[in-house]
């Protein structure tokens, strides 16, 4: 079966196409890409509330932002950008520094 996505951002068609790959469901890769562009909206606007699941399999709980004053202090600029290996680095509010969760890892957008 071939899924045709018709989109007006090209970040979002790169999200789909990689989580597409990394769990094998072209469904999955949909929902989960509109989830990224759901908690990346969030925090450009303040503080957003979501789970994502770690590396080792755990469960994460998070409020994250990307306010530029706020990221300018805490992660380093340097390099590629996350989104070249299909992560988002946020700034954790409560931890206070910088974290990362792979795309296909978000589970839910709470906030």
């Amino acid at each position: 079966m071939n899924i045709t996505i018709s989109t007006t951002s090209t970040l979002v068609a790169a999200h789909i196409g990689k989580v597409s790959a990394a769990t094998g469901s072209a469904y999955k890769g949909i929902a989960i890409s509109f989830l990224i562009e759901e908690v990346k909206r969030q925090m450009r606007q303040g503080i957003c509330h979501f789970i994502y699941r770690k590396a080792d399999g755990s469960i994460r709980e998070a409020f994250g932002t990307l306010d530029k004053e706020v990221l300018a202090k805490t992660l380093n600029r340097a390099g590629q950008s996350p989104e070249v290996w299909g992560c988002c680095y946020y700034h954790d509010v409560l931890a206070g520094g910088a974290r990362s969760f792979r795309w296909e890892n978000l589970v839910a957008v709470l906030s």
